[in-house]
C-alpha cells in the first residue's frame, strides 16, 4: 500500500502536466463587417512561438500550454485582436477591419503601390465610403469626395450626363473629361447620344453597376497620369471592381427603394397675377388694358401638371468565393429610376463574372466580363424651349389645358406640356459589353509578364415619335426619327514588370506597348406623313430618307516606369510614354509624354525620431507632359472630300482643309505636395499645389474666307489653370462601442487663357466671351448696375467711357462660372451596431446664369409667362430694385441685363445615412451571416442665394465651351429610401 502510495504522490505532478500541455482549443474566425470566413490569420499563443493559421473555411486549432490563456489573432488589413481563453475548448472570434491599413495600398496606373512611398497626388474613395448612394452613374460617387475633382450633375435626367474636372478644364476646343480606366480598360466615356433634343448629355458610365466597385483612384498630377500619356491630360479615373476570394462561396444580396421629387417647382405667377401684369405692361406702354377681370381668370399649375413623385428601386445580388486554384465573383443588377418629370426614366440590368485562375504555379489567367442593357425614356429640356419645361415655363397659367373640344391648349410656338409628356416618345436603349481577358507569367520572384486583350462594345438605338397632336407632326401627319449606332474599340496591352532590390535598395520597374483602335458607324433615318398615329415604325411613313456614316481612330504606344526607394525614405518615379496617334499629321504623330516625381519621408530621418506627436512626414515633387487628342475630328488633318448632288447628278465637294501639321495638345503640370500623419496617424493631412500649362491647343482658327471656309483647326492658344488642394481626415474618436472619422477637401482652381487667335463669343445671344487674359466660361453681359428710383429705367454701366450706353459695344465680363474653391465633408459615426453618415458637399464662388428668368422677366413684351422675380419691379418713384418698370424700352431686344446672372454659391447635404448591423447569435442561427438595414436621404437640403431651381445644373452641357446656365433644365431630386444588405 505504501509503494502504491508514494508512485501515485511521484506521479500525480507529471499527470496534471501532461493534461494541461494536452489542452486543445479550436474555433473559427470571420470578418465583423460582412461576416466571411477568414483565410490565413496568424493565431498565436502569447509569449510564445507556439501558432497556427485559419484553413479555407476560417478554422484553427492549436495547443495551449499551462499558464498561458491569451492568443493573438493578427490579419493584413484587420486589427490585431487579442483574445482571453479560460475553459472553452471552441471559441469564434470576429475581426475588425482596419481602414488604415487597407488605404495603404492605392491603385496606379499598371500596378498598385505602398501609400507610403507614393510619390504621385492620387484621392482614392472606396467601396465603404460610396455604398448604399442611390446614383445612376459612379462618377456622381466621386463628387465632393476627392480634392480637386469638381463634379457637376448636368441635370436631374435619370441617366444624364455628369460633367467631371481634375483640376480645372484644360482645353477649349478639345475635351475636358478624364480618362476612366475599368479594370484596365480605357473606356467610352462621352456622351454616345445623336439625337437633338436639347443640351443635355448621357452618361456612358452608367452602364457600370455602382455596387460592382472596390475602389476608385483619381490620378492627378503628370506623375501619376504620364503613365497613360496620349489622352491623360485631363487626369484619370481608375476603376476596379470586385473579385473573388479563397474561401467558401459567400452570397451577398442587397436592395433599397425610395421615392424622389423635385425641391423646387417652376417660380412663375398665377393666373390672375399675370394678367394683372400685362395689363400694368399695357398701361406704362401707353395702351389699354388687356384683360378684363384678372380676379376670375382660369389658374393653371403647368408645374404640377407634368412633375411627379418617382420609385426608385435597386436590387444586387453577388456570388463570390474560391480555391487556390480558382477565384471568382458574379454579380446581377437591376435598377430602376422614374424622373421627376413624367415619362422620363432610366433601367439598367447588368450581368459580371470576375474570374482568376491559377492553372500552373507561375502561371495566371482571368477575365472582366461586363454586360449591361440600359434604358432611358427621355424630353426635350436641358436649352430646349419645346419640351415639356419649356411648357411649364413658357405657357402662361390664365390658359386652360385644353379647350372645349377636348384638344390641347395651344400657345405661340411652345408645345403644350401635356403634349410634350403623352405624345412624344423619345427612347434610348444601349446594349454594353465591356470584356478583358489577361494572362499573367512569373518567370523568377517580381519578374512578370501580363498580355491583355480588351473590348468596349457599344450598341445604341435612339427612336423619336412626335404624333399629330405634337407640334412637330401637326404638320406632317407625324414625325419620326431612328439612330442606330455602334462604337467599338479594342485594346492590347503587354507590360513586363520586375520588383527587386538589394540591401536598403528597391526597384520596381516596368515597359510596355499599347495597341488600340476605335470604330463608330451610324445610320439615320427619317420619316413622315404616316397613316396614323397608332404607326410608329419608319417603314410606315410615307416619306422616309436615310444616312448613313462612319468613323475609326487608333492609337499605339510605347511606355516605361521607374520607381525607387532607399530605406522607404528617397523616394523616386520616372514615367516616359511615347504614343502615336491617327488624328495628326504624318510627320506629327508621336508625341513623347515624361515625369519625374522625388519624394522624401523626413519622418524616417533619425532626426525626427523624437517630434512624437508628427507620425508621418513626407514632402513630394513633381512635373510632367501629357497629351490630349479628344475633340477633333478622327482624320482633322487631311483634306476631306464627301459626296454631293447637284440637279440629281451625284459628284463631291471639300469638306475641310488639310492641316498636315497638326499636332498633341500637351499639358505641362508641376506638383509640390506634402503628407502628414499627427498623433499616430490619428489624424491625416494631404496638401497639394499644382500649376498646368496647356499649350499648342487644338482651336478652330479663323482663315480667309476666300478659302471657302471659316476656320481651320490648328495648334494655337495656351491657357493655365494653378490651385491648391487639402484634404483633412481624422479618427475623432476611437472607442470600443463608439467611433467618429471625420473628412474634410478644399480645393481652389483658378483658370486663365494665356494666348487666342482672336477673342470669340459663344451660345445663344453671345453670352459668353472667350479672350486673352480671361477665364473660361466667362459670361459676356450689359452690367446693370441698378434701376433709376425715379424713373424706373435700368442704369447699365458706360464700358468704353464715351459717356453713354451703347447695348452694341458696352458689354463686358461680369464673372464666371468656375467656383473660387469646392468640396465636401463627410462625418460617419459608429455607435455598437448602429452607423450613421451624413456627407456635405459644397462650391463657392462660382455665377450661374438664370437664362429662365431672362426669358420670363420680360416686362409684358413677350406675351409669354412671368417669372416671380417680375413682382420685385419698379412701381412707383422712390422704389429700390434691380427690376426696371414695364415698358417696352427698359427690356429692349438687345439688351443682357446682368442682373440674371447670380451667386451659385450652395451647400447641399448630399446623403444621410442611418444603418444597423443586426446581432450576429440571431441571425447565424437562420444562415445569415450578416444583415444590415438602412435609411437614406439624397439632397436632402441646399443652402443657396440662387433663386432657380437648381445652383448646380448646366442646361448647355452638350456644348463644352459653356458652363453655369439654368434654362428649362430637370433639378436633381430630393430622394428618400430605405434598404438592406445580407450575405449567406
Amino acid at each position: 500500500m505504501k509503494k502504491i502510495l508514494l508512485t501515485l504522490i511521484l506521479f500525480l505532478p507529471i499527470s496534471l502536466t501532461v493534461l494541461a500541455q494536452d489542452r486543445t482549443v479550436s474555433g473559427k474566425v470571420t470578418s465583423k463587417e460582412d461576416g466571411s470566413d477568414l483565410i490565413g490569420v496568424s493565431v498565436v499563443v502569447k509569449g510564445t512561438t507556439i501558432g497556427a493559421n485559419t484553413d479555407i473555411n476560417g478554422g484553427f486549432r492549436i495547443n495551449l500550454p499551462a499558464g498561458n490563456n491569451v492568443l493573438v489573432f493578427s490579419y493584413v488589413g484587420f486589427v490585431k485582436k487579442e483574445v482571453a481563453v479560460s475553459n472553452e475548448s471552441n471559441i469564434n472570434v470576429q475581426m475588425e477591419s482596419d481602414a488604415k491599413q487597407l488605404k495603404e495600398i492605392v491603385v496606379t496606373g499598371y500596378g498598385e503601390q505602398d501609400r507610403k512611398t507614393l510619390t504621385s497626388a492620387i484621392s482614392s474613395v472606396s467601396a465603404a465610403e460610396i455604398e448604399n448612394i442611390p446614383v445612376a452613374s459612379s462618377d456622381q460617387l466621386l463628387q465632393g469626395r476627392a480634392a480637386g475633382v469638381q463634379v457637376n450633375s448636368n441635370s436631374g435626367t435619370p441617366g444624364g450626363g455628369i460633367t467631371v474636372r481634375v483640376r480645372g478644364t484644360s482645353s477649349i476646343n478639345a475635351s475636358s473629361d478624364p480618362l476612366y480606366v475599368v479594370d484596365g480598360i480605357p473606356i467610352q466615356s462621352n456622351n454616345l447620344s445623336n439625337l437633338e433634343i436639347g443640351g443635355g448629355t448621357t452618361s456612358p458610365i452608367a452602364d457600370i453597376n455602382p455596387a460592382d466597385i472596390e475602389s476608385m483612384e483619381i490620378l492627378k498630377d503628370a506623375s501619376a497620369t504620364a503613365i497613360y500619356g496620349a489622352r491623360a491630360a485631363n487626369g484619370v479615373v481608375l476603376i476596379t471592381t470586385k473579385r473573388g476570394k479563397q474561401g467558401k462561396a459567400k452570397v451577398s444580396l442587397g436592395a433599397y427603394y425610395g421615392a424622389q421629387k423635385s425641391p423646387k417647382l417652376p417660380q412663375v405667377v398665377d393666373g390672375p397675377t399675370f394678367e394683372r401684369l400685362m395689363n400694368e405692361a399695357a398701361v406704362n406702354n401707353g395702351r389699354q388694358p388687356i384683360y378684363s377681370d384678372p380676379a376670375n381668370t382660369t389658374n393653371t399649375n403647368w408645374g404640377e401638371s407634368i412633375f411627379q413623385t418617382g420609385a426608385l428601386r435597386n436590387i444586387d445580388l453577388g456570388v463570390s468565393g474560391g480555391n487556390e486554384k480558382i477565384q471568382y465573383l458574379v454579380s446581377g443588377n437591376n435598377f430602376l429610376q422614374e424622373g421627376i418629370i413624367k415619362n422620363t426614366d432610366f433601367t439598367r440590368n447588368s450581368a459580371r463574372i470576375n474570374l482568376d485562375f491559377y492553372p500552373a504555379d507561375k502561371f495566371k489567367i482571368g477575365t472582366s466580363i461586363l454586360y449591361s442593357k440600359t434604358g432611358r425614356s427621355r424630353q426635350r429640356n436641358d436649352d430646349n424651349i419645346s419640351g415639356s419645361l419649356g411648357g411649364a415655363f413658357f405657357y402662361p397659367s390664365n390658359l386652360p389645358m385644353y379647350q372645349p373640344n377636348g384638344a390641347y391648349t395651344k400657345f405661340s410656338i411652345f408645345e403644350n406640356p401635356l403634349t410634350a409628356i403623352k405624345e412624344s416618345e423619345i427612347s434610348m436603349v444601349t446594349n454594353r459589353l465591356l470584356g478583358a481577358f489577361y494572362g499573367e507569367y512569373e518567370f523568377i520572384p517580381g519578374l512578370r509578364l501580363r498580355s491583355s486583350f480588351s473590348v468596349d462594345y457599344s450598341n445604341i438605338e435612339e427612336n423619336i415619335y412626335d404624333n399629330t397632336f405634337t407640334n412637330a407632326g401637326a404638320g406632317t401627319n407625324g414625325s419620326a426619327q431612328s439612330v442606330m449606332t455602334n462604337d467599338y474599340n479594342w485594346i492590347q496591352e503587354n507590360v513586363l514588370s520586375y520588383e527587386f532590390g538589394f540591401g536598403d535598395h528597391s526597384f520596381n520597374t516596368l515597359f510596355g506597348t499599347t495597341l488600340q483602335e476605335s470604330e463608330v458607324s451610324r445610320t439615320i433615318a427619317w420619316g413622315t406623313q404616316f397613316p396614323s398615329n397608332d404607326f410608329k415604325r419608319i417603314a410606315s411613313a410615307a416619306v422616309q430618307r436615310a444616312s448613313s456614316t462612319g468613323s475609326s481612330w487608333g492609337i499605339g504606344s510605347l511606355f516605361t516606369r521607374i520607381g525607387y526607394d532607399y530605406k522607404s525614405k528617397y523616394l523616386a518615379t520616372i514615367n516616359v510614354r511615347r504614343d502615336a496617334s491617327s488624328r495628326f499629321g504624318e510627320d506629327y504623330r508621336w508625341g513623347t509624354f515624361p515625369s519625374l516625381a522625388l519624394g522624401w519621408v523626413i519622418s524616417e530621418e533619425p532626426f525626427f525620431k523624437d517630434k512624437t506627436f508628427v507620425s508621418t512626414l513626407k514632402v513630394r515633387g513633381s512635373y510632367g507632359i501629357t497629351g490630349n487628342q479628344s475633340g477633333i475630328n478622327d482624320f482633322q488633318a487631311l483634306g476631306l472630300w464627301t459626296g454631293a448632288a447637284y440637279a440629281d447628278i451625284p459628284g463631291v465637294g471639300p469638306e475641310q482643309l488639310a492641316n498636315p501639321e497638326l499636332k498633341w495638345e500637351t499639358t505641362k503640370q508641376t506638383d509640390i505636395g506634402v503628407d502628414i500623419g499627427l498623433f499616430n496617424n490619428r489624424i491625416n493631412i494631404i496638401a497639394d499645389y499644382y500649376y498646368k500649362k496647356t499649350e499648342d491647343l487644338l482651336l478652330a482658327v479663323p482663315v480667309p474666307r476666300t478659302s471657302g471656309f471659316n476656320s481651320l483647326v490648328q495648334n494655337f492658344g495656351e491657357l493655365e489653370n494653378k490651385g491648391f488642394e487639402l484634404n483633412i481626415s481624422a479618427d475623432v474618436v476611437q472607442k470600443t462601442d463608439f467611433k467618429w472619422n471625420m473628412n474634410f477637401n478644399i480645393a481652389h482652381n483658378k483658370n486663365k487663357i494665356l494666348k487666342l487667335a482672336a477673342p470669340f463669343n459663344v451660345y445663344n445671344r453671345d453670352i459668353f466671351r472667350y479672350e486673352e487674359g480671361g477665364e473660361l466660361f466667362s459670361f459676356y453681359l450689359h452690367e446693370q448696375t441698378g434701376v433709376d428710383p425715379e424713373t424706373g429705367a435700368p442704369i447699365f454701366a458706360d464700358v468704353n467711357g464715351d459717356g453713354q450706353f451703347r447695348s452694341n459695344i458696352d458689354r463686358k465680363i461680369v464673372g464666371s462660372a468656375n467656383p473660387d474653391f469646392f468640396g465636401g465633408i463627410t462625418n460617419t459615426l459608429n455607435y455598437k451596431a448602429f452607423d450613421l453618415s451624413f456627407f456635405f458637399q459644397y462650391s463657392y464662388g462660382n455665377e450661374q446664369l438664370n437664362w429662365n428668368r431672362f426669358f420670363l422677366e420680360h416686362g409684358g413684351t413677350r406675351t409669354s409667362q412671368f417669372s416671380t422675380s417680375q413682382l420685385d419691379r419698379w412701381q412707383k418713384p422712390g422704389d429700390r430694385t434691380m427690376v426696371p418698370r414695364m415698358t417696352s424700352a427698359n427690356y429692349a431686344s438687345d439688351l443682357r441685363p446682368s442682373r440674371f446672372l447670380e451667386d451659385g454659391s450652395y451647400m447641399r447635404l448630399k446623403n444621410i445615412t442611418l444603418g444597423y448591423a443586426l446581432p450576429t447569435a440571431l441571425i447565424n442561427k437562420i444562415g445569415i451571416s450578416s444583415a444590415r438595414v438602412y435609411v437614406s436621404g439624397q439632397n436632402v437640403f441646399t443652402i443657396t442665394d440662387y433663386t432657380g431651381l437648381d445652383p448646380e445644373i448646366t442646361a448647355t452641357a452638350a456644348n463644352t465651351l459653356t458652363q453655369g446656365i439654368e434654362f428649362f433644365s430637370m433639378p436633381q431630386p430630393k430622394v428618400f429610401m430605405g434598404g438592406f444588405n445580407i450575405s449567406f
